[in-house]
């Protein structure tokens, strides 16, 4: 398993929160990161390395 991290970032990108998350590679990290999107984007890294922003839905 890889240490990885998800980020709430506020409206202006800021982070407000952190989570760790164990994860075999960058698909389950980003996959187990979705469940965190509640009206907030989340960047996924693992390690220095940006795996991914998962944008929150907008209307």
């Amino acid at each position: 398993m890889k240490d990885y991290r998800a980020f709430l970032l506020d409206e202006d990108g800021h982070i407000i929160s952190a989570h760790a998350l164990d994860a075999v590679d960058d698909d389950e990290g980003l996959q187990k990161a979705t469940c965190l999107v509640d009206g907030r984007d989340v960047e996924v890294w693992q390690l220095a390395r940006k795996v991914g922003l998962i944008k929150t839905a907008t209307d």
